[in-house]
């Protein structure tokens, strides 16, 4: 798959904040790795979110996939439920992974799923959109994170969003330079990286045509990508 292949049924061009997951809509129990692993020890003795820790952190995987997302942080509804991606985000983030072959089923069972940090933030004083992790929460998390992705040894990896991408690349990075391009992170020796924009409707960065241009790139590598994998596993 190339970025010309992402494309409508019609053939014209996609644009993907009009692009949603409109299927069935699963909330599976999020995964966890065996008991016993290294993998399961970390995730158990992450931190817990919410008032006197009554919701475990938002992630889902066992250790056994090759393919790994890493967003930014879960919303609130996330939190309820515990599955990363649960609700508005997630299908459009679910529906830009199907032009690339990754199907929602794919997504649940077979990528590691997980953010930077991974308790709900809270909303923005006086708006009505999510607050970002703090500094702070960025600081307690981003060990656990890098413990995660060495645990795994992911062969391809996906930074969805800003803080994702600047976790990885710095924060001098952005995204029209990563953006539709493959790219090696250090924390991920051996794997392909790709990065896109978070799906958030109050995300803006889609708004340019140029900006679309490279989401279509880096949806065509992903595809690429998972293609060759899906096949290495099978």
């Amino acid at each position: 798959m190339t970025a010309t292949d992402v494309l409508s049924p019609a053939g014209t061009a996609v644009r993907p904040k009009r692009v949603r997951y409109a299927g069935p809509w699963p909330i599976p129990t999020p995964r966890r790795a065996p008991a016993g692993t290294g993998l399961r020890a970390l995730q158990d003795r992450m931190p817990r979110c919410g008032d006197a820790g009554a919701a475990a952190p938002v992630l889902s995987g066992d250790g056994s996939e090759r393919a790994m997302l890493i967003g930014q942080a879960p919303g609130w509804r996330e939190i309820e439920t515990g599955l990363p991606f649960a609700h508005d985000a997630g299908r459009r983030l679910v529906g830009w992974l199907g032009l690339a072959a990754v199907t929602v089923t794919d997504f649940r069972e077979r990528w590691y799923v997980t953010s930077v940090g991974k308790c709900y933030p809270g909303r923005r004083p006086g708006a009505s959109v999510d607050s970002p992790p703090s500094t702070a929460d960025v600081r307690r998390w981003a060990p656990i994170l890098d413990e995660e992705v060495r645990l795994l040894g992911p062969r391809l990896v996906v930074l969805v969003g800003g803080l994702a991408q600047r976790h990885a690349f710095g924060t001098e990075a952005r995204l029209d330079d990563l953006v539709g391009r493959e790219l090696a992170w250090e924390r991920a020796p051996g794997a392909i990286t790709l990065v896109l924009p978070h799906p958030s409707g109050a995300s803006t960065w889609l708004n340019r045509p140029e900006h679309v241009e490279l989401w279509r790139r880096g949806i065509g590598l992903l595809g690429s990508h998972w293609a060759a994998l899906a096949e290495q596993v099978a």
